[in-house]
């Protein structure tokens, strides 16, 4: 493996290429085509390219078809399938029949070029076609892990950032934190000044949880008035539902002006701590969503006791004078009925 490289290039290359005389001769082309912004590595080992693009990042990767030690460029193709890369690959290939290239873009190549059928100019426009591509490819998969309305991550990303997170955690023995969020009565909110002004207030809700969770969270909205976070690097165990407070007191302390209107929120927020609560990551949000579910539980049965109560203190006045009046002559001479009834 070689590489040459300035300090800090805008563009970094991989050269994956048995060959190095063409290696070289590819990497001059680069030169041309990126000059003073030029980053190059070059391998010609199927398994050596795999461990480089696993470790470093590469904005574009020219992998040749045949490769040293009997490998190919789809084996490295196939060793990073299940690795979200940002690399956009441009296969390399001697075949005008094009079967292998169709072949690559399928496993994932953005681009190819036949290997005696171009020079600078199209070296330059596959370039670029093979980065836009990645570009947009990756942009399509953001959204599609983004909640449209909040920006959030939706309930994939979620669950994708919670695995992530729990090997983190394990590998360096961390506490890992699990939030569920759910927003008391807001189908009221939505019935009485609509689904427009609903909508306004979850955004405002999700920015709030952000702010408290900031430093150390994943936030995700999982669907109508549910949300979850996941908090990574926590110092203790009983930080945990310190937060969950935190966030809880956030969302309902102050109220939320919507079309002019002032609109009071209240929220239930369930927490669980990893390890201390379940050593299965998977169980982590499921404990928090129980416990969630018991806050929003003790609060409605606190209101119905609440309510009962002060059904119970209804009661009618008497009057003094009425309480006094124990006979039918106190109760004629509280009206100044003094004579006798005919």
């Amino acid at each position: 493996m070689s590489t040459t490289e300035q300090t800090n290039p805008s563009l970094r290359f991989l050269i994956v290429e048995d060959d190095p005389d063409y290696a070289n001769y590819l990497e001059t082309m680069i030169t041309g085509v990126c000059p003073g912004n030029r980053g190059v590595t070059i391998t010609g080992s199927a398994d050596e390219a795999v461990d480089l693009l696993r470790a470093s990042f590469f904005d574009v990767c020219f992998l040749d078809y045949f490769l040293e030690d009997g490998g190919t460029g789809f084996d490295v193709l196939n060793g990073l399938k299940n690795k979200k890369l940002l690399t956009a690959f441009v296969f390399l290939t001697m075949h005008t029949k094009r079967q292998a290239a169709f072949e690559a873009l399928q496993l994932g190549a953005m681009d190819y070029l036949i290997k005696s059928k171009f020079g600078e100019f199209e070296l330059a426009k596959c370039n670029s076609y093979a980065l836009y591509r990645k570009y947009k490819e990756v942009e399509l998969q953001t959204s599609a892990l983004k909640d449209s309305l909040t920006g959030l991550g939706n309930r994939v990303l979620f669950e994708e950032n919670l695995q992530m997170a729990a090997r983190q955690a394990k590998r360096s023995d961390e506490n890992l934190g699990g939030l569920y969020i759910d927003i008391d009565d807001f189908k009221q909110i939505n019935d009485t000044l609509g689904h427009a002004a609903g909508d306004e207030v979850l955004k405002s809700i999700s920015e709030r949880i952000v702010d408290q969770t900031r430093e150390s969270g994943v936030v995700a909205r999982l669907g109508g008035d549910e949300f979850a976070a996941v908090l990574v690097r926590v110092d203790t165990p009983e930080r945990v539902p310190l937060i969950a407070q935190e966030v809880e007191k956030a969302i309902s302390s102050q109220p939320y002006e919507i079309e002019e209107k002032m609109v009071s929120v209240g929220a239930s927020v369930g927490a669980s701590v990893f390890p201390n609560d379940t050593s299965d990551i998977n169980e982590l949000v499921k404990t928090a969503n129980m416990r969630m579910y018991g806050s929003k539980k003790t609060k409605k049965d606190k209101k119905a006791q609440e309510t009962k109560a002060k059904e119970s203190n209804v009661h009618l006045t008497v009057p003094d004078s009425f309480q006094n009046t124990t006979s039918i002559n106190g109760f004629r001479g509280m009206f100044g009925l003094n004579k006798a009834i005919i």
